[in-house]
């Protein structure tokens, strides 16, 4: 069954590297986290061979390529840097960000990272694209938003 997906980043050379889910939530444990990718993998034609980031309005949740499907995320970190520096004052809204505002500040963020409009700074979010690996195979590459599989 095909889905859905808030946000893809290809490769350089067009290869899917990133599959993005934006969900507006306010579950933020690694657990739920890791349910909500699950019921993704069980449900849709999500590969099990690419990163995948779940993006809610606290926490940005990574998994790394070849997760087993009931895998916590491996790496962690605040969402809000983020989506301050790409929203504003409504990142601090009650709740968090809703609908296409959450997914187009994730899609601004990596966007300007994969095109070197910015350099990743000290953040946990840019720590963790650079930590897993992810940010140097998106380099160059492409973010596209509202995708199917």
């Amino acid at each position: 069954m095909s889905a859905p997906l808030d946000i893809v980043v290809d490769s350089p050379i067009g290869r899917r590297i990133l599959f993005v889910e934006c969900k507006a939530t306010r579950s933020s444990t690694p657990r739920d986290a890791a349910n909500v990718r699950r019921k993704l993998i069980m449900y849709t034609q999500l590969p099990l061979d690419a990163f995948f980031l779940l993006a809610v309005p606290s926490k940005l949740f990574l998994w790394g390529r070849d997760a087993a499907l009931d895998a916590v995320p491996a790496f962690t970190a605040n969402a809000q840097p983020v989506l301050r520096d790409y929203l504003g004052a409504l990142a601090d809204q009650e709740g968090g960000p809703r609908g296409e505002s959450l997914g187009l500040a994730i899609a601004g963020w990596l966007g300007d990272l994969t095109s070197n409009l910015r350099s990743p700074d000290k953040t946990d979010a840019d720590r963790m694209l650079v930590d897993s690996g992810l940010l140097e195979k998106i380099k160059g590459g492409r973010v596209r938003t509202d995708q199917t599989l």
